[in-house]
């Protein structure tokens, strides 16, 4: 999975199947950049999947979007973190999927549930980092 979190409090996201590599972060960052008007500022962890070369190649060919990096070792600051341990705790805890198509069906029912709840917001809000974005 791979998700992102607006100031206004919507939450995108990604699940596919195997690891997040390079490419899966570029295709996600297609997927922000269609969802998102005007300028984009992708706040990111400092995993090297988000500072790849063909992520700074796909970041250089779009004008609105750019990217900021969190200190290293701060995941307080990194408020999908939050939403992840939210859906691992009351979603996917003790769950087993027998496929990907099982697992999503059930991420979706955890989506709902994050914005039904507003959580997103909620989370992006309880953060420093963030907070200190909205003010």
């Amino acid at each position: 999975m791979i998700g992102a979190i607006t100031t206004g409090g919507q939450f995108l996201h990604h699940t596919h199947r195997g690891a997040v590599r390079s490419p899966g972060v570029v295709t996600f960052l297609e997927h922000v950049l269609r969802h998102v008007d005007g300028e984009v500022i992708v706040v990111l962890d400092r995993a090297m999947i988000h500072r790849s070369k063909a992520v700074q190649a796909f970041v250089h060919l779009h004008e609105r979007l750019s990217l900021v990096y969190l200190p290293p070792y701060a995941p307080e600051l990194n408020s999908t973190l939050l939403i992840w341990a939210d859906l691992k705790r009351n979603v996917v805890g003790n769950f087993c999927a027998m496929s990907v198509s099982e697992l999503k069906k059930r991420l979706t029912v955890g989506w709902q549930r994050i914005r039904r709840k507003a959580l997103s917001l909620a989370f992006i809000r309880g953060t420093p980092f963030t907070a200190s974005l909205l003010t």
